[in-house]
């Protein structure tokens, strides 16, 4: 997976306009195509309750009129919302709609993605972290309506021009990368200043590198095209809220919104000790390679295949290597961080050589740019470990890692022995992303089925707004029957309030209303008023219907609704109470 602007000389050269056009068509369709059957597979299958009652039915709210923020609290900058209001506005109030943009979304994320690896590594292997991506397809939920699967293509777009001005140059492209970060700001503003602040490093780094210094009116003017980019897309933001009157209760909410959550989204990293039998199986092998190029150089590749084989198979074969899967699945959570890691040192030792003959660092400027992308988009999620934020911010990350190998292996061709190095070179290179896609398979795909290899999601969701969506047996026996208690006890226009979060999707899937602020009784961020105000709604009955979960600790809520309303029902753990006469 030789880099073709890299020739084996080590000398970097700019890759000329022709050679960039004449890309063969057919690797683009195979991106496509795996994207379409892969996603096709399960864009109405899984329903996240939690998920639809926190972007889907304030999605609706906003389409009958409600302003975020100033009408009902939400923990991200509107625009998922705004886009789905839109959606169910043209094409129906249902999931269904919703699955099908998001769908959409996803395609085409997987197509900027494999263009802008086309861009770094060439046509065919620009597959391999498309395939990655394909690989780690989503857990357990996969179509889940959070922001991050629709800010990633713009992730990806902001990243695309970035590329095409460190070849090209050309201020348009740089306003290009800022009008993109900018829509990421609309779906998710923490990504979208993160973002802004890695294309003005990658700037700097860049000029840098070309031997430019970094206090110039020039270098000014550039990063001033980035910033007006995203500042006329964060601009248009700002006037609708403030019209709205919703730009101070929004920078107001984030702002505490931020310092109640710096300690609820600590999920920490697993401990290193899980890292221990994986670790130890790598170096292992390692050991054995090493033993097999000094003694039998000539079954160098077999002994690699090899490996690769039993690994995939430790891996992937149920009820085998039950120790080998979960260390595996631990050192995921490292992941990104040894790839940012790996590119920082690689970076760091080609500038401690320094140039020879030459020398435009143009590879290097690729690292950077791609590197820092990808640190933005993940820092997202850091320090979370668990595999719902992981998944998502991977398939910048993957790019990095092609790109790492891609920069590996013309030197690593001159430090085989083998008879034949070039071949030796790429086995040993395809291992690691073998195994890679492996564990992607074991912990993302195989979860979707059941032991006899059927999908655990393929019974109708019972409910109008479902309809065409598959999910689980007793999901939608649970859904069926809460919708059902929800709609023989109140009519369209009476109101209701869940505490748990799992029974705020049934202001969508029963077609109800909330009259409060509040998504979740339990978020990040909500002040004391706002939840005393819902406790004075529950003393004046004001909801028809209230659902509560019975792990609900809070005592205030308990009496006040033990005073005001008895039990009608019970779905799982989750009470449906009726106001009383």
């Amino acid at each position: 997976m030789a880099n073709p602007s890299t020739p084996e000389s080590g000398t970097h050269v700019e890759t000329a306009p022709e050679a960039r056009h004449a890309q063969p068509v057919l690797p683009l369709l195979i991106a496509a195509v795996g994207g379409l059957i892969c996603y096709g597979l399960f864009f109405n299958r899984g329903i996240w309750l939690s998920v639809v009652g926190y972007s889907i039915a304030p999605a609706e709210r906003v389409m009958q009129g409600d302003v975020p923020y100033r009408d009902f609290l939400f923990n991200y900058t509107p625009g998922v919302l705004w886009l789905n209001a839109v959606v169910m506005k043209l094409f129906g109030v249902a999931l269904m709609p919703i699955r099908i943009g998001l769908f959409a979304f996803k395609l085409a994320s997987l197509i900027v993605l494999y263009l802008v690896g086309r861009r770094l590594i060439g046509s065919w292997p620009a597959l391999i972290p498309v395939a990655l991506t394909l690989g780690w397809l989503g857990h357990k939920y996969i179509f889940n309506v959070h922001p991050t699967q629709y800010s990633m293509l713009f992730v990806l777009l902001a990243l695309f021009p970035m590329l095409i001005y460190d070849d090209r140059e050309g201020k348009r492209w740089l306003l290009l990368c800022g009008v993109a970060i900018g829509c990421v700001l609309l779906l998710k503003y923490n990504v979208g200043i993160l973002l802004l602040a890695a294309a003005t490093a990658s700037l700097l780094i860049r000029e840098k590198l070309r031997g430019n210094g970094l206090f110039s009116v020039a270098i000014v003017k550039k990063c001033a095209a980035v910033w007006a980019g995203f500042a006329v897309i964060a601009a248009l933001l700002c006037v609708y809220m403030a019209y709205h009157r919703a730009l101070g209760p929004m920078v107001e909410h984030f702002i505490h919104h931020a310092s109640d959550y710096a300690e609820e989204r600590a999920v920490g990293l697993p401990p290193l000790r899980s890292l221990i039998p994986v670790a130890a199986a790598c170096m292992a092998v390692g050991l054995g390679g090493l033993l097999t190029l000094r003694f039998a150089p000539k079954l160098f590749r077999p002994y690699v295949t090899l490996m690769m084989v039993l690994g995939s198979t430790a891996i992937l074969i149920p009820g085998r290597a039950y120790i080998l899967k979960d260390s595996a699945t631990s050192a995921m959570a490292y992941f990104p961080l040894l790839m940012f890691g790996g590119a920082l040192a690689m970076l760091l030792l080609r500038f401690r050589r320094g140039s020879s003959g030459l020398r435009t660092w143009k590879s290097e400027r690729q690292i950077v740019i791609v590197g820092l992308f990808a640190l933005a988009a993940y820092l997202e999620v850091f320090p979370r470990a668990d595999y719902y934020h992981l998944v998502r911010v991977l398939p910048p990350v993957f790019l990095l890692l092609c790109l790492l190998i891609s920069q590996i292996f013309p030197v690593a061709e001159r430090y085989f022995k083998t008879y034949r190095p070039r071949q030796a070179t790429q086995v040993s290179m395809a291992a690691p992303l073998v195994l890679l896609l492996a564990l992607g398979l074991q912990d993302t795909w195989r979860p979707q089925f059941d032991w006899r290899l059927r999908f655990i999601n393929r019974f109708p969701a019972p409910a109008d707004r479902a309809r065409g969506i598959l999910v689980g047996r007793r999901p939608a026996e649970r859904i069926g029957r809460m919708t059902e208690i929800i709609q023989q006890n109140s009519s369209e226009d009476d109101y209701i309030f869940s505490f748990a979060r799992r029974g705020g999707a049934f202001y969508f899937l029963a077609g109800r209303r909330n009259p409060s602020r509040l998504l979740w009784w339990d978020s990040a961020g909500i002040k004391q008023e706002d939840k005393g105000a819902v406790l004075g709604m529950l003393a004046e009955k004001r909801m028809k219907l209230i659902l509560m979960q019975d792990g609900l600790a809070d005592q205030r809520v308990r009496s006040s609704v033990n005073a005001n309303y008895h039990e009608i029902g019970e779905v799982a753990d989750i009470g449906i109470y009726d106001r009383n006469p």
